[in-house]
């Protein structure tokens, strides 16, 4: 009996032996994963993310792409182009795949050079010019130039490789027989919102055939007049479209009654909404249910008792 529990003891001493090595082994590994992660870290920008042009039809114009390697490893990557439309009114799903007769100035884009190398760290410029067709019809044209990375190596089997990819949106007019005409399609400022942002909307129809800029100036106070908060964005509205735009004060209380104005202003119009807005969480007036409820009974209960 002796010998056999010696022999259990060795045989348990042994097994947590492995474990503490095997534990030890996975923790190294997770590091060594972690760092190799860390310091192979991919990533690409792009400026400018947008050019807006006007051209002749027949002429061609020429510009150029930043590419900046921001991340810790080197890669090579291709420039293209592609239509750009949008398929809703918050102009939040672009289409890079539908040909239509706006989304067509993809086809007039032209690279001297498509494939590049690019070092951690380092910057690259890419040239493109685009040659409008003569017969290109007046008005707005629209296509996106796509910058994407491309991936080292060969994947095995059944792996998914992903591609990092950032663009440039066209806006390209072109001139002659050009119809600037908008209006405005409505706002919404919600009078209670249980919780940040404080959220406001807009929005804008476009029925000319070429884009224009909305501005949109949101501008918070309180009660007295005092300013709270103040924000201006700018958004391009498509030809024959009605775009939805917000502009949210992120860090708005948690609580507070607020006055509220929402302006926009394009094509030499300007409208504004104004509203009041409430912050206030939703288990607040569950909490002054509870309490008028308890309240009324208490009082109840006490007179009956007299």
């Amino acid at each position: 009996m002796h010998v056999a529990a010696h022999y259990r003891q060795k045989m348990q001493r042994g097994t947590l032996f492995l474990v503490a090595v095997f534990a030890a082994l996975s923790g190294l590994l997770l590091s060594f994963q972690t760092a190799h992660a860390a310091a192979s870290r991919e990533s690409i920008t792009l400026s400018p993310t947008s050019a807006n042009l006007t051209i002749d039809a027949g002429k061609s114009v020429s510009g150029k792409l930043t590419i900046v390697d921001d991340g810790t490893t080197d890669y090579d990557f291709l420039v293209y182009a592609r239509p750009y439309s949008i398929q809703n009114n918050n102009y939040d799903d672009p289409n890079f795949t539908a040909i239509t007769n706006t989304a067509d100035s993809y086809q007039w884009v032209q690279f001297p050079q498509t494939k590049f190398h690019i070092k951690a760290g380092q910057t690259e410029y890419v040239n493109y010019v685009v040659s409008v067709p003569a017969n290109a019809a007046p008005g707005g044209h629209y296509g996106v130039i796509f910058a994407e990375v491309q991936p080292t190596g060969t994947a095995a089997g059944g792996t998914i490789t992903t591609k990092k990819r950032v663009g440039m949106v066209m806006y390209t007019t072109v001139n002659g027989a050009v119809t600037l005409a908008g209006t405005s399609a409505g706002s919404s400022v919600p009078f209670w919102q249980a919780e940040a942002p404080l959220h406001t909307t807009v929005a804008a129809k476009n029925t000319g055939n070429t884009h224009f800029t909305d501005t949109v100036q949101l501008t918070v106070s309180d009660l007295f007049g005092h300013a709270k908060y103040q924000a201006t964005k700018e958004y391009v509205v498509l030809p024959q479209t009605t775009r939805t735009m917000s502009v949210d004060w992120q860090t708005a209380p948690w609580f507070g009654l607020y006055k509220v104005a929402i302006q926009q202003k394009f094509l030499k119009q300007s409208t504004t909404t104004e509203g009041y807005v409430l912050m206030m969480p939703r288990y607040i007036p569950v909490v002054v249910i509870v309490i008028v409820l308890i309240g009324g009974t208490y009082a109840v209960l006490r007179r009956r008792k007299k």
